[in-house]
């Protein structure tokens, strides 16, 4: 039991509710639960973007806060560690580091970063780590590619940084996908043009549509069902999802943050998630319409 539960007690009516319609948990948390909750749109795109990473190339991903940029890298990065284990072929045989930007403030950080993920000795001398990838189309069989998460969050300074990333996008055997949101990563890739020109593919995340998003939510209660159950018939109701589609604009992170107020005020009321109740759980405070109507974005 937690220390907030034990003072303040669990939230009952969430529970009773949840329970009714077979959840162990809230199913729309922000944060991916694990690789099999994740529902891929732009999937043409995505396929590809796999391909040109199996290929040994650059790809740059890009799009809004909350449109689900790391959500693409975990998923990219489980699937080609599958494929990894069930291809019989080569060249479809990768290994996956995935890395966070913002974590690192220098390059040297990056490349220790980079080789603590493939489980050898990042304590080692940077010369001798450097050593390991720059051989490394030679001594491994698998591609190595190494998926910055952030990369414009990062400290680091952007052309020392920039430069070690084309280093390594011209090594043989290693392919990278730097991610980040789009005004900041052109701003990062002007800074090195070297590196801008061996972009290869470049993926720009849009907002979900209605079924896209009716897709991501009934994915997640069936992630987190306690049995097999399809929930085509609750808990959200149609308006419910086309309530939830408008309110977020069909942005992820929103579209679940939505969804979660919406949940918690149909447990109090015993209710279906039904467009009524995703109004009311999401209205907007007066001190957000006021920050709208004298401050607006630019």
């Amino acid at each position: 039991m937690t220390l907030w539960q034990e003072k303040l007690g669990k939230d009952y009516r969430l529970e009773i509710y949840l329970h009714q319609w077979g959840l162990e948990r809230d199913p729309f948390t922000p944060d991916l639960p694990a690789p099999g909750a994740y529902v891929p749109a732009q999937r043409d795109e995505l396929a590809r973007l796999k391909e040109v990473l199996l290929e040994g190339r650059v790809a740059v991903l890009t799009g809004g806060l909350g449109m689900g940029k790391t959500a693409v890298c975990k998923f990219l990065a489980a699937a080609l560690k599958e494929e990894n284990l069930v291809s019989q072929d080569p060249s479809r045989q990768a290994i996956p580091v995935m890395i966070h930007g913002a974590a690192y403030r220098s390059a040297d950080q990056f490349l220790r970063a980079v080789i603590s993920g493939l489980e050898l000795d990042s304590s080692a001398d940077p010369v001798g780590m450097f050593e390991i990838l720059r051989k490394w189309g030679i001594t491994q069989k698998e591609r190595l590619v190494i998926i910055v998460d952030d990369v414009p969050e990062s400290t680091a300074d952007f052309k020392e940084l920039g430069e070690f990333f084309r280093v390594l996008a011209d090594l043989p055997g290693i392919s990278l996908l730097l991610n980040g949101e789009e005004k900041r990563m052109e701003n990062f890739l002007k800074r090195v043009p070297a590196l801008r020109d061996r972009v290869y593919f470049r993926m720009r995340l849009r907002p979900l549509t209605l079924p896209e998003t009716k897709e991501l939510l009934i994915t997640r209660m069936r992630y987190m069902a306690m049995e097999e159950r399809d929930f085509m018939s609750g808990p959200v109701t149609s308006d419910g999802f086309r309530e939830i589609h408008r309110i977020s604009g069909g942005v992820p992170r929103r579209i679940l943050a939505v969804s979660s107020r919406a949940l918690r005020l149909a447990a109090v009321w015993s209710s279906p998630i039904s467009g009524e109740i995703v109004r009311m759980a999401n209205r907007i405070s007066l001190k957000e319409r006021l920050a709208k109507m004298f401050f607006p974005k630019r």
